[in-house]
């Protein structure tokens, strides 16, 4: 029985092991949606620095974002300035490494919504 136990608690410890394990690819086009429903496009490169960590850079017609963001199962968060106000990004990952989310900017009442595929 303990042993089973042991058993379990290797397979349970590796499994959260291998899955928290940041792999996301450095290019993506982006797309997305203004909180006034006006529609963007451009690009966003990524680069992994930790286990759960990673920066991002958007460009976006002229405009160039810089941020940071973190892991949490298939869920990623990142945040970023625009126009001097602090923004925040959530993106859901999907199977085929689609990152799908919503933004908002301190200030507002409204959100974005983005659109990550991968390019690479």
């Amino acid at each position: 029985m303990i042993r089973t136990i042991w058993a379990l608690m290797f397979v349970a410890v590796s499994t959260l092991a291998h899955a928290e394990t940041l792999t996301l690819h450095s290019s993506y086009a982006v797309s997305g949606t203004n909180p006034d429903n006006s529609t963007y496009s451009g690009t966003a490169t990524v680069k992994v620095i930790s286990e759960a960590t990673f920066t991002i850079r958007w460009k976006i017609g002229d405009a160039v974002y810089q941020g940071f963001g973190m892991r949490n199962g298939d869920a990623l968060a990142a945040t970023y300035t625009i126009d001097g106000e602090p923004g925040l990004v959530i993106y859901r990952v999907d199977a085929n490494g689609t990152l799908r989310g919503l933004w908002v900017v301190r200030g507002k009442d409204t959100a974005g919504t983005e659109r990550l595929t991968p390019r690479d």
